[in-house]
């Protein structure tokens, strides 16, 4: 079809000049395509001067959000199939080309010709700015809403921050803390972790921010993370083996390691062997506990956490949204921190607590190669 416009513009190119009106000329391009870069360096810039009386040249970077629905409505609007579309890709009059120098550099101006003989019109799709950041809210609703929610439970409940958990417990009872005291500590202990996750995770954000100038960096940064989660997920199915073979935790890579949780129990119990009369002074150690074993802990629970910063900055524009789901996903990481609190002060022992950690190690293994998978499959899909 395309050579039998071709053969027809030679034949009637004389005839182009009756055309009143300027053809536009719609190119889509990323600037990660190798094939995009060699047009516009070899092809782009001797069209545009060649019909720069006759033909209105418009670019669109297809890696932005309006440019994608553009191209992707345009495409619709030429019949082209989702499955079928690419790029570098131009619309002009009837005609719409994909690929350099397949169809692009063969065909782009005979259609150029047979849209000024014929004065057709480019069916270009422009979308207004509003139309995008609604798509985009609503796809980015989609997306990480509840992967937000899971990722948080999930993380919350992985053998690393479990463990704390049931130490903790076990501490406050060596100790002989009364209800109160551990109502106090507690409360106190879940506030600090909660601060702390949000604080490491807006510092993520302000990376994340102050790179978003540089689109390499950044995308170079999502590729990154996205291999770690794909990583932590074989690690993961790893440990899920190692566990269903010797029903024991030893041998297992996602863990904390020997050195950390010695480091954890130090900070404990610097902060809190000796019991505070003071009410205050038991609040401020107990934040202290917090805030610090937050810190050595995010070693481990970090393997989740960083993914999920990354996923929920993918749209830098969606600001106010993105800090929501940070506040979301570190209140979903502290309730599990929560219900040990609520069963230790219903009389449930710490003992009770590593039972049910290694009768259900085996399934919180499943969940976080679930999370990892989902996580980099959702990275995946926006780099």
């Amino acid at each position: 079809m395309k050579k039998l416009i071709a053969v027809l513009v030679l034949g009637l190119s004389a005839l182009g000049a009756l055309a009143a009106d300027q053809v536009e000329f719609a190119l889509f391009v990323s600037p990660s395509c190798v094939h995009c870069n060699k047009l516009k360096s070899e092809y782009w810039g001797t069209l545009k001067e060649k019909y720069k009386d006759t033909v209105h040249f418009t670019e669109y970077d297809i890696t932005t959000p309006q440019g994608n629905l553009a191209f992707n409505q345009t495409a619709q609007a030429y019949h082209i199939p989702a499955d079928q579309r690419g790029y570098p890709a131009a619309a002009v009059g009837s005609t719409f080309l994909m690929g350099y120098p397949t169809e692009i550099g063969t065909y782009a101006e005979a259609a150029i010709e047979k849209a000024r003989l014929l004065s057709e019109k480019t069916n270009v799709v422009t979308v207004a700015q509003e139309e995008v950041m609604s798509q985009a809210k609503s796809t980015f609703q989609k997306i990480t809403f509840w992967a937000i929610i899971g990722s948080g439970l999930v993380d919350g409940i992985n053998p690393c921050a479990f463990a704390v958990i049931v130490f903790f417990i076990s501490f406050l009872t060596v100790y002989k803390y009364n209800r109160r005291e551990i109502i106090l500590i507690g409360s106190s202990y879940c506030v600090a972790v909660f601060i702390a996750y949000l604080l490491l995770g807006l510092g993520v954000f302000k990376f994340l921010y102050a790179m978003r100038g540089f689109s390499y960096v950044i995308k170079a940064f999502y590729i990154l993370t996205a291999a770690l989660c794909l990583l932590f997920f074989v690690l993961s199915i790893y440990d899920l083996i190692v566990y269903q073979k010797t029903k024991k935790s030893d041998g297992m890579l996602l863990q904390l390691s020997l050195g950390n949780k010695t480091r954890i129990h130090k900070i404990m119990g610097f902060f809190l062997r000796d019991k505070q009369k003071s009410t205050v002074r038991l609040v401020l150690a107990a934040l202290a506990v917090g805030f610090c074993v937050s810190l050595v802990e995010a070693v481990c629970t970090g393997q989740v956490y960083m993914p999920t910063c990354v996923l929920i900055m993918q749209d830098p524009d969606l600001r106010t949204r993105a800090a929501f789901y940070l506040v979301l996903y570190n209140l979903m990481f502290i309730i599990p921190l929560v219900a040990v609190f609520v069963l230790a002060l219903l009389g449930y022992e710490s003992k009770g607590f590593n039972d049910f950690l290694k009768k259900h190690l085996g399934l919180t293994k499943v969940l976080l190669s679930l999370v990892f998978l989902g996580l980099f499959i959702l990275l995946l899909g926006n780099i």
